[in-house]
């Protein structure tokens, strides 16, 4: 009885010769596919560019207002605190 996964042959493999036709066809359709992708990202990257630079721009203005509205209401400019060193001893 034959093992059919566990061949103990060892040429199991066959090499066959491409015609060159076929192989200049899907180097061509290796080019249009890797251009086709350029030409995606490259539309997607000039829709979407313009949202996130308009996006920024009202953040900015937003924090920078946000910020001159908390000075605005804030009676001082500086905090003050009383600061105390507490020394402690080790006995060695």
């Amino acid at each position: 009885m034959t093992d059919p996964y566990h061949s103990r042959t060892i040429n199991s493999f066959r090499v066959t010769k491409i015609p060159s036709w076929a192989l200049l066809l899907v180097a061509i359709m290796a080019g249009a596919l890797g251009i086709g992708v350029f030409l995606l990202s490259a539309s997607i990257l000039l829709v979407v560019t313009p949202f996130i630079v308009v996006s920024a721009l009202i953040l900015q203005w937003r924090i920078r207002r946000a910020l001159r509205q908390a000075e605005r209401e804030a009676g001082e400019t500086s905090i003050e605190a009383e600061y105390r060193i507490i020394e402690t001893r080790k006995d060695l």
